[in-house]
């Protein structure tokens, strides 16, 4: 695949932090996701207790977004003389890539890329969201040490073991292996990581490495396999 240009990764990262980041917003997605159907904006306002205009509103933000396809329509049964103008139906589009991602990773995703977003005039796209993501890790990996971690200047298979407790408890389902071996078995953005791996990886490897610094600053951290590249697990070496 080829590489995004610059332009278009900003534009990308401005796209999922401005559907993700709106609580109300993400709450439609899973809506319209849950639904399995075609749904109408007075659908999802029942749903979800809120305005059918509020509805109506972030399923057309959605729409424009890419995120969700609509067209008006009449359920089976309403037609007829007298019937009016069709409604409005919404629905995921085909090519949705976060179809299946969990909603319970949803947070952090609009968190690091809305961090991103804010930050995006100091770098390359993917630089600064390599930046935001190693910061992120470093942050949680030095209130992990502050809550009873090892902390820094541990050894590296004390750090390693720092890290695949805090990459399990993100999901990524992560392991010691080896002398120096990380694998992680799952990932918790892995929808879009099979979509966008040198964007969504690269975030990934960066939270990896900076959880490590907070650990073993000394540490390096080698990419060794990646599933979305078609490795079995994701696998990094820890160097001392």
């Amino acid at each position: 695949m080829a590489a995004p240009s610059e332009e278009q990764a900003q534009r990308d990262i401005g796209r999922l932090a401005t559907a993700l980041g709106d609580p109300t917003r993400r709450s439609v997605f899973f809506a319209v996701r849950a639904a399995g159907r075609d749904v109408g904006k007075d659908d999802v306002a029942a749903e979800l207790g809120i305005e059918r205009r509020l509805a109506g509103f972030h399923l057309d933000k959605l729409v424009e977004q890419g995120f969700l396809e609509a067209d008006f329509r009449r359920e089976e049964g309403r037609g007829g003389p007298g019937a009016g103008r069709p409604p409005k139906r919404y629905r995921l589009a085909e090519a949705e890539v976060l179809m299946a991602l969990p909603e319970r990773h949803y947070e952090l995703l609009a968190a690091l890329l809305l961090r991103a977003t804010a930050e995006g005039g100091s770098g390359a796209p993917q630089e600064v969201l390599e930046r935001v993501g190693y910061d992120f890790g470093y942050e949680v990996g030095r209130a992990e040490a502050a809550a009873g971690g090892s902390g820094p200047g541990a050894s590296a298979s004390e750090a390693i073991q720092d890290v695949v407790r805090l990459l399990s408890r993100y999901g990524f389902a992560a392991r010691a292996e080896g002398d120096g071996g990380l694998r992680a078995c799952a990932c918790p953005f892995e929808e879009i990581a099979f979509d966008d791996p040198e964007r969504i990886c690269g975030l990934d490897r960066a939270i990896w490495k900076g959880m490590l610094a907070a650990f073993a600053p000394e540490a390096t951290l080698s990419v060794a396999g990646t599933r979305a590249r078609g490795d079995d697990a994701c696998v990094a070496v820890v160097e001392a």
